[in-house]
């Protein structure tokens, strides 16, 4: 037969001091809530309606669960068994607030108020039930008497109640009891109450950390029973289902053997294999039958064939329970470290996420200090950019705009005869000089402007994704992006006013310049011609010839038109490199570095000198909390704090 031989363990075993604090560690962790952010290792009992499931929980907690109401739970339970070493035991009921409540103070201090406590080891059905009637009227669902449930708005609750056992007769075992699937909708149970169970169900049992009690009418086919689908969906491999069979004694006879089949594991196999019970029928209990004597009835049942064929640690009650404990703790200790490093995941990203969001901003000062904060951060990520080197897309060479097959001379010659005025020949009229820079120099407003518009777009980009990063509040965010988008335009305008003056100054006046840069530059360019035109007659350095002067002086002797065509080339050729350096440098220093990286400019704007002018009433505007963003930092608060506590229970209990 399948399935580990947990059962064999003893109760000494089941109750020992490392095993009770381990159940206490993860039950403290569900007191916290922390299961409101992460999974948490449990025994959840699922099954139809009808099913047997609340005479099973009546046999593993001695509880007398109400059976064959109208009305399905609407709410999951959670039963937690504690052995007490005295006669005098206890019964604790409280309710553990969901995620709807979780972060609600007012909510969540309404569901803890409740609060119930038993003396003694017992608590009548009729106890019980009225118990379940409060808790579900205090979570705001209608009590089981209530009629009218299809008037009231809320139907189900994610909270759950909690019922804390403790006794000599208990082994230490916690189990949560979810409602039961029915498939009939009537008038107190419709069908949108069957979609929500069913999604309740689904995410109890998809939950890895979950292992699944799947309760099986023995009278039922097991193809048909919707929860063994949603079980074998969640869990193919059968790892975290356990099969409970109930209403053995209910067979017709002739029918056992398929039942039989399926207690052996042999048609749906489970890794922790199938349990076999009997329990209380409603003509029992009617007739008064103790819990007790259900457990005597229950062991004569299974002394008894066919059913004797079935291991005595897979049928009854109490070999289940022994199962349960032992295989609760096992799977919580398998679990743990996983879950403690989850929890530190969690308390990490929370601090991180709650650090974001900055402290709380309801006065003046505090407001002020929040958008100064964010300034000097904004600032100091702008500083570290700046220094990287400063690349420009503007590549200025120092060659005109010529046809294919045009020389530099060619473009010269033509110029300058067009352009001939009243100069002496072979001189060159200034206005000739100015007018072929300008030609030259026509393409620099285009590169300049194109170079502009990089840079308002690196800015642009720069601010938008700092801003993402630094302020998590988008009406905060939308406010800053939108003071640096005003003063990018501002920077653009004044800096393409700034453009004109240097092209006006380059392009529309006199050609000057004191570098002697210029002077250098023409004097190696004329020295270099001469030694060409030298080397054209074969003359090499360092070599001794005999000169024939007439022939030197007909190589260097030119033409007034060639003379002043070189002249010119070789002018503008040095003023051009003088120029190009000039404006490139003052495009960089007067429209780029003035406009956008000034005190003004889209980058050094928002500062928290700016923010410190700032007047109360519009500060208020920009960095008063929003209802949104204080729940956020309420929730995120909350969230931190139980985790924290959870994290210090489980490094002080370390396993």
């Amino acid at each position: 037969m399948g399935g580990r031989s947990l059962a064999d363990s003893s109760v000494a075993d089941l109750d020992n001091k490392d095993r009770v604090r381990v159940l206490g560690i993860i039950d403290k962790f569900r007191e916290l809530g922390v299961n409101e952010d992460i999974s948490l290792p449990q025994l959840v009992v699922v099954g139809d309606q009808s099913s047997g499931k609340s005479s099973l929980l009546e046999g593993l907690t001695g509880l007398s669960f109400p059976i064959a109401s109208e009305l399905c739970t609407r709410f999951a339970t959670q039963i937690v068994l504690r052995r007490s070493p005295t006669d005098q035991g206890s019964v604790k009921v409280s309710i553990l607030p969901g995620p709807t409540a979780i972060n609600d103070e007012s909510q969540k201090s309404h569901l803890q108020s409740f609060a119930r406590e038993i003396e003694g080891c017992s608590l009548s059905a009729a106890d019980f039930e009225n118990i379940l009637d409060e808790a579900a009227v205090h979570m705001g669902l209608p009590a089981a008497s209530d009629l009218a449930v299809a008037d009231l708005p809320k139907r189900f609750s994610d909270d759950v109640l909690k019922i804390e056992l403790s006794g000599p007769e208990h082994h230490h075992l916690s189990v949560v009891d979810v409602p039961g699937l029915f498939h009939n909708p009537t008038k107190y149970q419709t069908q949108e109450d069957l979609d929500i169970i069913r999604r309740l169900l689904e995410s109890y049992v998809v939950d890895r950390r979950t292992i699944i009690l799947a309760v099986m009418d023995a009278r039922n086919n097991l193809a048909n029973q919707e929860v063994f689908r949603m079980a074998r969906a969640a869990d193919p491999q059968g790892k975290r289902t356990v099969g409970i069979i109930t209403k053995c004694d209910a067979l017709q006879s002739g029918d056992e053997q398929m039942v039989l089949n399926i207690a052996q594991n042999s048609v749906e196999r489970l890794t922790h294999g199938w349990f076999a019970v009997k329990n209380r029928s409603t003509q029992e209990i009617q007739n008064g039958v103790t819990i007790q004597q259900r457990h005597r009835n229950e062991k004569k049942f299974f002394d008894t064939a066919p059913w004797n064929a079935l291991p005595k640690t897979r049928v009854g009650i109490s070999s289940l329970k022994t199962f349960l404990g032992k295989l609760l703790y096992e799977h919580i200790q398998g679990e743990f470290p996983a879950l403690v490093q989850e929890i530190r995941t969690l308390v990490h990203d929370s601090r991180v996420d709650l650090d974001a969001l900055g402290p709380p901003r309801q006065t003046t000062l505090q407001q002020r200090q929040f958008l100064s904060r964010m300034a000097t951060k904004y600032q100091r990520i702008a500083a570290d950019s700046l220094k990287g080197n400063y690349d420009s897309e503007w590549d200025a060479k120092d060659s005109p705009h010529l046809k294919n097959d045009e020389s530099i001379y060619t473009w010269i010659r033509q110029r300058y005869r067009e352009s001939r005025g009243s100069e002496l020949p072979g001189t060159v009229n200034p206005t000739v000089l100015e007018n072929l820079f300008r030609q030259q120099a026509a393409g620099w407003r285009t590169i300049a402007t194109n170079h502009l518009n990089t840079i308002d777009r690196i800015v642009s980009k720069f601010n938008e994704r700092v801003w993402q990063d630094l302020v998590l509040e988008e009406d905060v965010r939308r406010d800053f992006e939108t003071r640096n988008v005003r003063s990018a335009r501002e920077a653009w305008t004044e800096a393409s006013k700034q453009l004109e003056l240097l092209l006006a100054d380059e392009t529309k006046g006199i050609l000057q310049t004191v570098n002697h840069y210029f002077a250098d530059t023409l004097a190696a360019t004329r020295q270099d011609r001469v030694l060409h035109r030298l080397k054209g007659l074969g003359f090499q350095d360092g070599g001794t010839y005999k000169v024939d002067l007439a022939q030197i002086t007909a190589v260097a002797h030119l033409s007034n038109e060639e003379q002043a065509v070189y002249d010119i080339h070789d002018i503008l050729r040095a003023y051009y490199k003088v120029a190009i350096k000039r404006f490139t440098d003052n495009v960089v220093l007067q429209v780029v570095e003035r406009c956008y990286l000034d005190e003004s400019g889209p980058i050094k704007y928002v500062s928290p000198g700016y923010i410190g002018e700032l007047a109360d009433e519009e500060l208020s505007r920009i960095a008063a909390e929003s209802y949104a963003t204080s729940t956020t930092r309420n929730e995120i608060s909350h969230r931190l704090e139980r985790l924290e506590r959870a994290l210090e229970i489980a490094e002080a209990e370390s396993m």
